[in-house]
């Protein structure tokens, strides 16, 4: 099964918790898999701040993103632009790297 983003507030989260810790002790539960989903749950973190700056039209830079983002850039001449999107538009597309560092050194020195 493919990862999945859900948004919770601090109160569903606070639900969630305990719903888990009743569970926990249910007959059929497997303890050791809740208090592994109670952890997950309880560290984390809210979703990512990504930014992407564009300058001149053209991206030049991406932080805070914890996975690769895809740019897809459709200016050019057709004829120039390598790629096809998933509409069978004509564009140049390329792949920034994930860089959660970055974004962690710069909030460090905010």
């Amino acid at each position: 099964m493919a990862n999945v983003w859900v948004t919770l507030n601090m109160r569903e989260r606070s639900v969630l918790r305990e719903v888990l810790a009743t569970y926990r002790g249910a007959e059929g539960a497997n303890p050791p898999e809740v208090a592994k989903l109670a952890r997950k749950l309880a560290n984390a973190v809210p979703h990512p701040d990504i930014a992407v700056g564009v300058y001149g039209g053209q991206v030049q830079w991406t932080s805070g993103n914890p996975f690769p983002i895809r740019i897809v850039d459709y200016d050019g001449d057709k004829e120039d632009l390598p790629s096809v999107d998933e509409r069978g538009e004509r564009c140049r597309m390329w792949l920034e790297p994930a860089n959660v560092k970055r974004e962690a050194q710069s909030r460090k020195s905010a």
